[in-house]
């Protein structure tokens, strides 16, 4: 009976777990997705990272990955949520997951819940991307009416990573809310500086550039972005605005 009883235990204990083949391919089909990702097809990634968390469920990076799929690019927010808190249960210490959970989180406008988590990455020293706890630190705080931390945190940002184009775009946000429009301009300038091929901050510029009463500038703000956006919603708009002000 006692060896019985260990032989259950033991295919028991087989059937739970991972078998090493299951782990190999899943790690394939975990590359596929990277690589899908890269070449800018979502959809053969998101199929290609539900067979890897399919074969190993256990796989923080798989999880997290999926997470960031679901959030990003098919605005399925509570089922990212989901994914990276899997990630984190199954690593403590991930700080990546934390930081896109916390942007999940903000965008589900649950800052409270965001903060902690942010928080943590942000002091975590092996963390490589400190710049994005940062942004997303300050954007909670500007959202829960903390424009002083919020400026602080996003500061912090762009001062970890000087081309950090959301963290100008950010700055430039709060700061035109504030009434700030020169600072506003200016961040929007080192924000296209940064980015020069986002036709967004051209038409950011433009707009504010037209409150500036600055209008020959704001044409040639939104003449670039409609030259750069090519074609879509932000290129109409741009277009638009280049006919509602008259040259010269």
């Amino acid at each position: 009976m006692r060896h019985l009883t260990v032989a259950l235990l033991l295919l028991s204990t087989a059937c739970a777990g991972v078998s090493a083949k299951d782990r190999e391919l899943a790690q394939v089909h975990q590359n596929l997705a990277s690589q899908s990702l890269a070449n800018g097809d979502p959809r053969a990634a998101l199929a290609e990272i539900e067979r890897s968390v399919a074969k190993d469920p256990e796989n923080a990076e798989a999880r997290n990955l999926y997470g960031l799929l679901l959030h990003l690019y098919f605005a399925r927010l509570d089922a990212s949520v989901e994914q990276y808190r899997k990630a984190i249960e199954l690593k403590p210490g991930y700080s990546e997951a934390k930081v896109n959970l916390g942007a999940a989180l903000t965008a589900q406008g649950r800052c409270a819940e965001a903060i902690p988590l942010l928080e943590e990455a942000r002091a975590d020293m092996l963390y490589r991307e400190p710049y994005l706890a940062e942004n997303n630190l300050g954007w909670c705080k500007y959202k829960l009416g903390d424009v002083e931390g919020a400026v602080t945190h996003l500061r912090a940002a762009v001062a970890a990573n000087p081309n950090f184009c959301l963290g100008y775009r950010n700055l430039a946000e709060i700061a035109e809310s504030q009434g700030a429009l020169d600072d506003a301009r200016r961040l929007l300038e080192r924000y296209g500086k940064s980015c020069p091929d986002v036709a967004d901050a051209d038409y950011r510029r433009g707009l504010v550039l037209l409150k500036l009463g600055r209008d020959g500038e704001a044409r040639g703000a939104f003449e670039a972005c409609a030259e750069k956006a090519k074609e879509g919603e932000l290129a109409d708009a741009c277009r638009r605005q280049v006919e509602m002000i008259p040259e010269g």
